[in-house]
């Protein structure tokens, strides 16, 4: 919900937005040229100082070529989103709910994410 409180500015600026349909998609994959990096890791704080996450980074022709296919498959079973019908299908408390998602996200989160991280030390 905090996301999609960006598609409308992500949208504008000319990037592709898909949503993966069979369920909600967590991974994490990107592949340039011939390396792939897959994991756990996110780029927050919570992430970065807090939990134990893991980034694993690949240099491999033939699996990136298969990551390309995965990512394929996986993109045909999304949804584009559009920004004409996505501004459409909006209600009142939906939008609601996403800004109050991506207000608890950035500025909630880290809030905690500092004083568990002072707790550490």
């Amino acid at each position: 919900m905090a996301t999609r409180h960006l598609y409308q500015s992500l949208l504008q600026a000319g990037i592709e937005i898909y949503e993966y349909l069979p369920q909600i998609l967590h991974a994490k994959l990107l592949i340039i040229d011939d390396t792939i990096y897959t994991g756990s890791a996110n780029l927050d704080r919570r992430s970065i100082y807090i939990n134990y996450e893991l980034m694993l980074r690949i240099s491999d022709r033939e699996l990136a070529n298969e990551a390309r296919s995965f990512f394929t498959t996986d993109l045909s079973r999304s949804r584009k989103i559009e920004i004409d019908t996505w501004k459409k299908s909006r209600s009142f408390w939906g939008k609601l709910l996403e800004r109050w998602s991506f207000l608890l996200l950035t500025r909630l989160d880290p809030f905690i994410a500092r004083r568990q991280l002072r707790n550490l030390r």
